[in-house]
């Protein structure tokens, strides 16, 4: 008896400092790059590497992810657990690279952006971050949807559907869009407005020219979210009121909602929103080499293929979503993972209404240098039931590359049901 008291005793401390834990010092200090670094040429879809001689730290596994929990996502932890002999998570050094133009952190400084209509509209200084200090949950989704992302732009992207077995179905389509939180606009009589977009399906053929335009204000509560579809079959257009919240998007057969485009958009109204922490979490950060590798290499049974993506520890802001009372929307928990420095939506952990984690989506980055401006280059959407993956908005070397500053702006007569109509045809 004793002996066994004994050992007990003698092991415990060691399974308690088993977990490794990480501080702020962990991470370093901010390093942006803000303009284009050597090697990168404006015609040529290709993003030199700036941590091409990073080495990997470690690597988090099956048989070691328990060591990391406070690190790691509930949904990366349900990863590891369901997907035990191939899910990895490779870790480099942290580089927090991220930046935007100057003139947007000259009009954040003296910012006085605020919060109306129960955080459904947002009123203040246009073109900047809106909230440099945020304190209320709202304050970094609104910071995510206005972050700083181009202008005038025009670009495509794939999309890959992915199953258990490997099978893959692929997509595309085309976007262009205007975006008014920024200082670059001229003459901008749309005030009260985030921004205007029209995207139509390319592929498969059988849903080419399938499109939707919509108009995106400010203010959800005064001034709805506007939109339109165009049918191929049909050659017409008509207004489409439900494209806000829990609708699917018809390519990604029940894996993601409209509202989870870019993250998370639109109206917030549904939830009760809070603040868990802001916390140092593993996230796909400065995924240069995904970006510039050929997709079907990335594209494995149940996830991406691991060996591509790049982890680094990230301080973020962390948001719980949770339906309200009398409200419906088929995600009804959702967490969402803010970068402190650039306030991209970078992961999301969504539960069922008993609480069950159900999906991992994950938001890997890069800096777009020449703009500069970082953002996702996918959306990468794990389902634990069908163990189907959806990766969605790919950008890489193999497609057009994305022109985020067009010379000459869209003509904004475009954004009208009848110039959608013409566009999408």
């Amino acid at each position: 008896m004793f002996i066994t008291i004994f050992l007990f005793l003698f092991f415990l401390p060691f399974s308690l400092s088993a977990e490794i834990q990480f501080t702020i010092n962990d991470i370093g200090d901010l390093k942006p790059i803000t303009e284009p670094i050597k090697g990168y040429v404006d015609e040529i879809n290709f993003y030199p590497n700036p941590y091409e001689e990073d080495k990997v730290l470690f690597t988090i596994n099956s048989n070691n992810f328990y060591e990391y929990k406070d690190h790691l996502t509930a949904g990366q932890i349900k990863m590891f657990e369901s997907y035990p002999l191939t899910f990895k998570m490779n870790i480099f050094p942290s580089q927090r690279s991220c930046a935007v133009p100057d003139e947007v952190l000259e009009l954040s400084q003296d910012g006085n952006a605020k919060l109306i209509d129960e955080g459904e509209g947002i009123e203040g200084v246009i073109g900047s971050i809106p909230f440099t200090n945020p304190s209320e949950p709202l304050h970094h989704v609104w910071n995510h949807i206005l972050r700083y992302r181009g202008v005038n732009i025009k670009g495509g992207a794939p999309y890959y559907l992915v199953d258990y077995t490997g099978n893959k179905i692929r997509g595309a389509g085309e976007v262009i869009a205007i975006n008014y939180w920024n200082p670059f606009i001229e003459n901008n009589d749309n005030k009260g407005l985030q921004g205007k977009l029209m995207s139509k399906v390319t592929h498969p053929p059988r849903l080419a020219d399938a499109g939707v335009l919509v108009i995106e204000s400010l203010n959800a509560f005064k001034t709805p979210r506007r939109a339109w579809i165009y049918s191929p079959a049909t050659r017409r257009v008509r207004r489409a009121p439900d494209i806000s919240y829990d609708n699917y998007n018809t390519f990604s057969q029940g894996l993601t909602t409209v509202d989870s485009y870019d993250g998370f958009n639109g109206a917030k109204d549904r939830y009760d929103w809070s603040n868990i922490a802001t916390e140092l979490k593993f996230m796909a950060y400065n995924n240069y080499e995904f970006y510039n590798t050929e997709n079907e290499d990335l594209l494995t049974p149940f996830h991406i293929n691991q060996d591509f993506i790049r982890y680094e520890l990230v301080r973020v802001n962390t948001v719980r979503a949770e339906l309200k009372e009398g409200k419906r929307h088929i995600l009804p928990y959702r967490t969402m993972y803010f970068d402190y420095d650039s306030h991209n939506m970078l992961a999301e952990d969504v539960y069922d209404s008993q609480m069950n984690i159900i999906r991992h989506r994950e938001l890997p980055i890069i800096n777009f240098y020449e703009e500069p401006m970082c953002l996702a280059i996918h959306a990468a959407t794990y389902d634990f039931l069908t163990k189907k993956y959806l990766v969605n908005n790919v950008r890489s070397t193999e497609v057009e590359k994305v022109i985020w500053r067009l010379e000459k702006p869209h003509n904004e007569k475009m954004f009208t049901p009848e110039g959608f109509k013409r566009w999408a045809k």
